[in-house]
């Protein structure tokens, strides 16, 4: 009788053990789900290639003029290399919804209005429900940034419309749910150029500003910020969901090689936790 106690004890002790190894020992995985696309216009092939890639986020800045809506950083752009919202980001889109097999994939388009927020949201909005496919997905979020309307006017909005946070504007905070995640200015918290250490202080400000986030259940992302390997990894370690690039494919392939090692670090923190549980239960 009390044989079968130990013993049964023994095995719930592996299988909880085993559980909690799991828990702890397992790192945070990474992917390019995690990757944010900075002035995806700029790249070889507009969002195709970033898309196909993996990227989770996507960014296009878009410029009302003549009731045309261009993606480009400023007006000169609309002349050196013209590109069409619905043309080079919303069919392509549309059509990678439509020849998709993964139900699980998921992408924002961060639209950054770059002219007056009321007219050019009007026609974002027009260009994208003409593609009910994209209205009615729920692995696609429009997140407007840049120049957007009043907080106040979220909700008049359709229900595909979303909005890029401001974590110090109450107005954003006081409509959570119209907000898809957080983004911030780099440079507001700290002076980090990317190489060695970031000073103690300000990494403890930008990990209060990322747990702040984490709080409300939103996701975070900071632009302005140094871009390498190495930022990258601090980025990851300190729990910044979206890693914003200019680097695409060396983002993506830091991001392949990151998950083979974290996979294998996390499979023996595994093995060794049931061996342990193991001898300990026979003993």
């Amino acid at each position: 009788m009390i044989y079968r106690f130990y013993l049964r004890n023994g095995i719930y002790l592996i299988v909880f053990l085993f559980a909690m190894g799991k828990m702890y020992a397992q790192p945070v995985r990474y992917s390019a789900a995690n990757a944010h696309a900075h002035n995806d216009y700029e790249h070889n092939v507009p969002f195709v290639q970033a898309f196909h890639l993996g990227f989770g986020s996507i960014e296009a800045d878009v410029i009302l003029e003549n009731d045309s809506l261009y993606v480009g950083h400023q007006q000169s752009d609309i002349l050196t290399k013209p590109l069409f919202f619905e043309r080079d980001y919303i069919v392509p889109l549309y059509r990678e919804l439509q020849q998709s097999q993964d139900a699980s994939r998921s992408v924002i388009l961060l639209i950054d209005l770059k002219t007056e927020a009321l007219a050019t949201l009007t026609k974002v909005i027009s260009i994208i429900e003409k593609y009910p496919l994209l209205t009615k997905s729920s692995g696609v979020q429009f997140v407007i940034t840049g120049n957007q309307p009043p907080p106040s006017a979220f909700d008049q909005y359709p229900g595909f419309i979303y909005f890029d946070g401001n974590i110090s504007n109450p107005g954003h905070l006081r409509h959570l749910k119209r907000i898809a995640l957080f983004s911030d200015n780099f440079r507001n918290y700290s002076k980090w150029k990317g190489k060695g250490n970031i000073r103690s202080k300000e990494k403890r400000v930008l990990g209060n500003v990322i747990d702040k986030v984490h709080a409300m259940g939103k996701r975070i992302r900071f632009w302005g910020c140094p871009d390498n390997p190495h930022v990258w990894s601090v980025f990851m370690k300190m729990g910044v969901d979206y890693i914003n690039t200019d680097h695409i494919g060396q983002l993506a392939d830091f991001f392949k090689s990151h998950q083979v090692s974290a996979a294998e670090s996390a499979d023996d923190a595994v093995a060794l936790t049931v061996t342990n549980a193991s001898v300990n239960a026979s003993k």
